[in-house]
């Protein structure tokens, strides 16, 4: 008979977003090991319309992920959807709350930060010098080149992902493909061959980026995938679990 399925502990807990109190769910495995995974995605910190084709579709993909994460018997940490007047330091300063929530909660654990898409920037930023054991990149944008070239201001990336200009040029103008180096000593960079929203060489710009910097970093480009690694997700998500489970425990 095949094991009985155990259905993961979930509760909620609170962080400062925004001058508020805002909600993240937590799921936690029967017997949790390996790591705590935080999956930060547009919808949540940055707010975007999740009826946007690329937003929507990597959300389903994050929770696809986070199933396959708890499942594998990691907790997984999802901020929730809230509204509020967003600027790039409000963003920045959330998301330091957050994964300091996330380790206070699991202190115990190794950290595991994934950004989906136009968040990987903003984990950059936010979580430089916090020692993380991982940093998952998936579909990543080079967002310094909204700060050093507005012309792709008026590229479609800009509409596609749903940040506004002015958060994206902002994150931009603070480097995070440097700062990244800064989060964790191991990274690892999923992209879809067929991304038409960013394009594959973004991907390849961040893993250059990250090395250089010293982090051990791997890249991970799905055949016939799209932003959202459609219609290949079953092959991305195994390449995340494998790469976190060649990570020391």
């Amino acid at each position: 008979m095949p094991p009985p399925v155990v259905t993961p502990r979930i509760e909620r807990r609170e962080y400062l977003a925004f001058g508020s109190l805002r909600t993240a769910e937590i799921r936690t495995p029967a017997r949790p090991e390996g790591q705590v995974a935080v999956i930060l995605a547009g919808d949540a910190v940055f707010g975007i319309e999740v009826k946007l084709p690329a937003s929507q579709r990597l959300l389903e993909f994050g929770d696809e992920l986070g199933e396959a994460l708890v499942e594998s018997g990691r907790p997984v940490i999802r901020p929730e959807r809230f509204d509020a007047r967003r600027d790039a330091e409000g963003c920045i300063k959330a998301t330091r709350q957050l994964l300091a929530m996330t380790a206070e909660t699991f202190p115990n654990m190794p950290l595991v930060v994934i950004g989906l898409s136009a968040t990987a920037p903003l984990l950059a930023v936010a979580g430089s010098k916090l020692a993380a054991a991982a940093f998952i990149l998936v579909s990543p944008p080079i967002l310094e080149t909204y700060g050093n070239r507005p012309e792709r201001l008026e590229l479609s990336i800009a509409a596609a992902l749903g940040v506004s200009p002015e958060i994206a040029a902002e994150l931009g103008t603070k480097n995070p493909m440097q700062l990244g180096a800064g989060v964790a000593h191991r990274a690892l960079v999923v992209n879809g061959a067929a991304d038409t929203v960013v394009p594959p060489a973004d991907a390849i710009g961040w893993r250059a980026s990250l090395a250089a910097g010293g982090v051990q970093t791997a890249r991970l480009e799905v055949a016939f995938a799209g932003h959202d690694l459609d219609p290949c997700r079953e092959t991305a998500i195994d390449g995340i679990l494998s790469f976190l489970e060649d990570e020391p425990r």
